[in-house]
């Protein structure tokens, strides 16, 4: 891989590093990093790629990132300017792989987030278990450069600031001599305690507060009332509302919802639609949506149709470039579904990608919890 221009990366930089100390970013425990090594970062805002850069500022590091990521423009601009990997998701990709070895081979600094998409709700997501073997292959340093407060400052729901502070730590988390004795399982289950992250937990004890502003989106998120249960809830400035029962949640300062971190709605809402899965042999949800996929290094429009996921398979029914197709997909060969949210969820079927645009903005957080259950269940059996 080509390097970047030395002068142009300095430059770029250190200008990441004052936009990320403007928005309140500030490194509160640091250590010496040096290449070749590895960095693991959580993930809970747009914006961890800056506050990731601008920690290991003035040092060059090597994104693994989404490959999706780099049709979409301006981020794809700014991924091939910093030479980032694209690598696919939720899939083995030997030739991300590859890149990464050579780079560290030079002493580069390689970055990854191994939670492979950002947490809707500021609760740290499970990592794939692949995290593990690709650090035991690559024999060098394994650092931690974790985030607090970044999903509450710029949340994944929203596109406006919630001004506030950002903690950041840097901290050697395995040896390279660690892991040559250390398992796969004793690497994997370091990465996750050491990676592990609650915004609503951190808050409560350091008691930030963040700039209020309109909350529109958040409802995609947290989509049911923990009152009655109706699905469909509408945002109002600061508040959630419920058009069945009229129960209000006001989103505060402190980035909690009556009182509530927002990781605790969303996991209440995931243990009811694993009550409606046990309680039906013959679960299915599904909805109608524009089909997106890759034309001609473009991620467009190719169809429409509807996605529905059962006990066993999704399955798409529809148009793909004008001609009624359907797709079938295993579930027990997808762990999650990755999901813009209040817009889609996407499949990954090696170098091809289905991205489901759904008509109701809040189903694709349901279809995310229905899925992730659905795979638990076919990989128990």
């Amino acid at each position: 891989m080509k390097r970047p221009n030395f002068f142009i990366n300095i430059t770029l930089g250190f200008l990441v590093k004052i936009f990320a100390y403007l928005k309140g970013q500030r490194i509160i425990k640091k250590c010496r990093i040096q290449g070749p090594a590895i960095i693991l970062s959580n993930h809970t805002s747009f914006y961890d790629f800056i506050y990731t850069s601008a920690a290991m500022y003035p040092h060059r590091i090597s994104y693994l990132a989404a490959k999706k990521m780099f049709y979409e423009e301006p981020t794809g601009f700014f991924l091939r300017l910093a030479r980032a990997i694209p690598k696919s998701l939720m899939q083995a990709d030997p030739i991300a792989t590859l890149h990464a070895f050579r780079i560290l081979k030079k002493k580069g600094i390689v970055s990854v987030f191994p939670e492979g998409q950002i947490s809707p709700s500021g609760r740290s997501l499970t990592p794939a278990f692949a995290i593990a073997k690709f650090l035991k292959k690559s024999n060098v340093n394994v650092y931690i450069v974790k985030h607090m407060g970044a999903g509450l400052s710029n949340p994944p729901w929203s596109k406006k600031t919630f001004r506030g502070k950002v903690d950041t730590i840097k901290e050697l988390i395995i040896t390279q001599e660690e892991l040559k004795s250390l398992s796969y399982q004793e690497i994997y289950q370091v990465v996750c305690d050491k990676l592990y992250h609650s915004e609503s937990e951190y808050n409560k004890e350091q008691l930030y507060q963040y700039k209020l502003n309109d909350i529109s989106n958040l409802e995609n998120v947290i989509y049911q009332c923990p009152q009655c249960f109706h699905e469909g809830l509408k945002s109002s400035k600061h508040q959630l509302i419920c058009p069945s029962c009229n129960h209000t949640l006001t989103y505060d300062s402190y980035g909690l919802i009556n009182a509530k971190g927002l990781d605790e709605l969303f996991q209440n809402q995931e243990i009811v639609v694993r009550k409606e899965i046990d309680s039906n042999p013959n679960y299915q949800i599904e909805g109608h949506a524009r089909l997106m996929s890759f034309r001609n290094y473009r991620l467009v429009e190719v169809g429409q149709g509807v996605i529905s996921i059962k006990r066993f398979e999704y399955t798409y029914k529809g148009t793909i470039d004008s001609e009624y197709k359907e797709l079938k997909f295993n579930v027990s060969s997808t762990p999650t579904l990755p999901s813009d949210i209040g817009r889609n969820i996407q499949i990954y079927e090696g170098d091809n990608i289905y991205q489901f645009e759904m008509d109701i903005k809040w189903l694709p957080t349901k279809m995310v919890h229905v899925g992730e259950y659905l795979y638990l269940i076919n990989k128990k059996k």
